[in-house]
Parts: C-alpha cells; sequence; structure tokens
C-alpha cells in the first residue's frame, strides 16, 4: 500500500527489525525442514544475544526452548514477532501483537498479492497502520547485519562486515549478493528482505541506513516503486551524505508480468524512461545489471566520490587500458590524455617505464613493469593536484609480480588516502589475480578481474560527484 512520504514512527521502530531485544517466533517448529526451525537455528548459529520465544501450539519445547501457544502468552516484553504460518492465520497473530505491543511485525508468509488475494493482504496491512505497528513482507526471506550478529530468517549465512546496506524485493538475489559477499568479499553492514512491501516501504528503510554507523552505501533492488513521492524525498534526504544505488526490473513485458507473481509488485503505467526521470529526481545511482549493480554499490562503500574526470590509470598491459578507453566513452566519460591534466606529469612518470613505454593516458608502464615502476607512477600520479582518481591495472606476464604490485598499490593507497582521491584496480588473470582482488577488497580497494567492471566503478564515484554537488 502507498505511502506519501516516510512515516516518523516506522523509521523509529525499524531498529526493532535488527537489533531486537527479545524475538516471538510464530510458527517454531520441531523438523529442520521448516521455516520455523531454521529461524531459531540461523539466531542461535550466528550469536544472537537477545531472547527467543518459540510459539507453538503443539509444543512443549522448541530447540530446548520453552515453547508458547500464543504470542499473547510470552511473559515478558517482545520486540520482534517473526511469522511463518499459513496466511488465513496471520490476521490473528497480529491481533496478538497489537495486544502484546510488540514493536514490529515480519511475515515471512507466501500467498497473498502476488496469488490475487489482494484484499486480504490491504486489509491485513491497514490493521497494522490503523495500530502503528510496522510490518516488513509478507513473502520475504529475512534479514539480518554481520555486525549485530544477527540472521532472523531462513538464511545460510551472513554476509563479511563491510559499507553497503542492501535492501531488496527479491530473497533469492539477496542471497545471491550475500554469497558474493562470501566470496568475493563484497562487504555489508545490513540487508533486510521486503518481499511484497505492503507496509514498510524502501523509502523507511533508506532513512534508517542514513543514521547507521557502518552503512556508505544504500543499495536498493526494486521490482516495483509504488511510493515515488516517498522514495525521492528519502533519497533527496540522504545522497548528500551517502549514495543510493538502485537496480530496477520487471520492466520488459513478460518481466512486468514475473515481477507481479513474484512480489505482486505492479509497473503499469511505467517504462524504463519513467524510472530513469524518477531516479535522476531522486539523486540515486542507477545500475543496468546485477554486475553492475554490485560492482557500483562495492566502489561506493569504499571510496570517495570521484571530483572530476582527471582519471590516471597505470598498467601494466596496453590492452586492458584499450578497454577501459573504450569503455569509458561508451559511459559517456572519455578518459582525459595526460597532457590534458598535467603538462608535468608526463615526464615525471617516464622515470619509471621503458622507453617504449606509453605516458598517454592509459600510461602503459609495459608488460616488464617491477613493483617499483608501480610505485613510482602511482605516487607521482596521486601527488599531482590535477589529478583526480588513481586506476590501477595489472597484467600477469611471467615477469609480474602480482602479490607485490599488489602490496604496493595498497601501501600507496594507505599513504595517500588522506587526499581523498578514490583508488580503483583491475587484476585480469587467474588464481593469483583472484587472490589479489579479495586483498584489495579487504584493504578497502575495490577491485575488479575486468576493465568494464572498474570503469564502471569508476564512472559511478564521478556521479556520485555530481549528485554532492548538486544535493
Amino acid at each position: 500500500m502507498k505511502i506519501k512520504a516516510p512515516r516518523k514512527y516506522v523509521i523509529d521502530n525499524l531498529k526493532y527489525a535488527l537489533n531486537p531485544a527479545s524475538i516471538a517466533v510464530v510458527g517454531a517448529s520441531r523438523y529442520d525442514g521448516k521455516v520455523g526451525y531454521k529461524v531459531i537455528e540461523g539466531l542461535n548459529k550466528y550469536g544472537y544475544k537477545g531472547k527467543i520465544y518459540p510459539v507453538n501450539p503443539r509444543a512443549e519445547k522448541v530447540h530446548g526452548l520453552k515453547a508458547y501457544k500464543t504470542v499473547k502468552d510470552i511473559p515478558d516484553e517482545v520486540d520482534l514477532v517473526f511469522i511463518a504460518v499459513p496466511a488465513h492465520l496471520v490476521k490473528m497473530i497480529l491481533e496478538h501483537s497489537v495486544a502484546k505491543k510488540a514493536k514490529i511485525v515480519v511475515i515471512a508468509t507466501s500467498a497473498f498479492k502476488e496469488i490475487g488475494r489482494g484484499k486480504l493482504q490491504n486489509e491485513l496491512t491497514q490493521y497494522c497502520r490503523d495500530n502503528k505497528l510496522p510490518l516488513i513482507g509478507p513473502n520475504l526471506v529475512g534479514m539480518g547485519s554481520p555486525f549485530l550478529n544477527f540472521n532472523c530468517g531462513f538464511i545460510p549465512y551472513l554476509p563479511v562486515k563491510g559499507h553497503v546496506a542492501m535492501i531488496s524485493q527479491s530473497g533469492a538475489n539477496l542471497l545471491a549478493a550475500l554469497g558474493t559477499s562470501q566470496m568475493l568479499n563484497f562487504g555489508m553492514s545490513f540487508f533486510v528482505g521486503l518481499g511484497n512491501k505492503a507496509d514498510v516501504d524502501f523509502s523507511e528503510f533508506i532513512m534508517y541506513a542514513a543514521n547507521d554507523e557502518h552503512t556508505k552505501c544504500i543499495s536498493v533492488y526494486s521490482e516495483g516503486i509504488d511510493s515515488p513521492e516517498a522514495f525521492v524525498q528519502a533519497c533527496n534526504n540522504v545522497v548528500a551524505k551517502k549514495p543510493v544505488v538502485t537496480i530496477k526490473v520487471g520492466g520488459s513485458k513478460i518481466g512486468n508480468k514475473a515481477a507481479f507473481a513474484h512480489t505482486a509488485s505492479e509497473n503499469t503505467n511505467t517504462d524504463d524512461a519513467y524510472y530513469d526521470k524518477l531516479y535522476e529526481k531522486a539523486g540515486a545511482i542507477r545500475a543496468e545489471t546485477w554486475e553492475e549493480f554490485l560492482d557500483i554499490s562495492l566502489a561506493l562503500g569504499l571510496q570517495p566520490p570521484l571530483k572530476d574526470d582527471n582519471v590516471v590509470m597505470i598498467t601494466n598491459g596496453g590492452g586492458s587500458g584499450l578497454l577501459s578507453c573504450d569503455h569509458f566513452e561508451r559511459k559517456g566519460m572519455p578518459m582525459r590524455e595526460l597532457s590534458e591534466i598535467s603538462l608535468i606529469l608526463s615526464l615525471k612518470i617516464r622515470a619509471y617505464m621503458p622507453m617504449f613505454g606509453s605516458p598517454l593516458n592509459p600510461v602503459d608502464i609495459s608488460g616488464t613493469a617491477t613493483p617499483k615502476n608501480y610505485k613510482g607512477a602511482i605516487s607521482q600520479a596521486v601527488c599531482d593536484p590535477n589529478v583526480s582518481g588513481i586506476y590501477g591495472s595489472i597484467c600477469p606476464t611471467s615477469v609480474t609480480d602480482v602479490a607485490a604490485v599488489t602490496d604496493v598499490y595498497i601501501e600507496m593507497y594507505n599513504k595517500y588516502k588522506h587526499l581523498g582521491k578514490p583508488f580503483v584496480m583491475e587484476c585480469q588473470g587467474g588464481q593469483e589475480c583472484f587472490d589479489s582482488i579479495i586483498k584489495l577488497r579487504k584493504n578497502g580497494i575495490p577491485a575488479y578481474s575486468t576493465a568494464e567492471q572498474a570503469v564502471n566503478a569508476i564512472v559511478a564515484l564521478r556521479k556520485y560527484g555530481k549528485i554532492k554537488e548538486k544535493f
């Protein structure tokens, strides 16, 4: 259901969605194949320190904990009620939650508007709004935070700690992001699935993320935005401080139908042009693909914005430089020659390359480049007042010490990051480059395996620089 603006009582209560002192799990099960079992298992496994109250009228104990017949029977206060029971029982659980004065409810249950039961979903939503009880869901996978040791839902693992807050309608794509986090060190501050998004809206979690100390980038996966005014208002209040990255799916003819069947998202009278205008008005950065969505979120969560187009690329591979040149131009941010950026810089960098190297931009220090060559070239570039960002690239020739070059790049970043100039790295190769990408990310540098990914990240950093100037 639509809202005109983010609601203060909802934003205030969202802290109970990720850091509750107590949780009632309605539908708690003794059988390990059930959602109600996995919720408690995940809470315990990842170190939740609050109180867990299983609710199951046919069990004395669940996971060794005393079970209660209803939420109302729990003797203590309840912050969060997690509901995993059939749809026809949900109204009763909501009534019990209101009577118990719970702070927030999460409905994992499906079979609402996405299968044509919109009237029932709206009735439940209105009941919660009348009682100022924020409702997350229905039809969702859960939420969590690695900083809070909180895994609430049927979620197999937590992400690594980082600075991207992930707000997603899709549970499957959210789980994919969590897997990417573990495999590729894509760090997250918190994540939440919104499912059908019946009550709590994107805008309210965006406002919550704005004040989260661990979040530096807010990333939103949407299948439909039914409260555009609230979305724009929330983003406008946030983007001067933290970037918002978005991806909107369901724009194709068949995708439109699939989005409704998946999360009951409606896209009537909207198209890509509509969303382009909406995101521009909001000050949000739109990604076109899932890979780009993750890549630019990572960069914006780790690096400062790029203040202008004066990026210097330092590489030992001419091919990666050419791929980068072409993709920069496709993205509307053509690379500038070194002589345009700084007349003296090309002369200084020449000291760190063989005579057959190229000081244009990309700066090709050749396939024989040593860690010392990289260090000298990077130092000269980052210290030039006309240079605003460093784009490093490495190709593993038989004489290239990839690990040593990686250490040099990290050393240079740590030495000069006080200048506020973003560092991005591309490592194209095999296992040694994969290992370097992970190490770079762990040290705060967005690193990628292709030139196109690295360029997308740099372009996003420049877009955010322009957004900050505007807002």
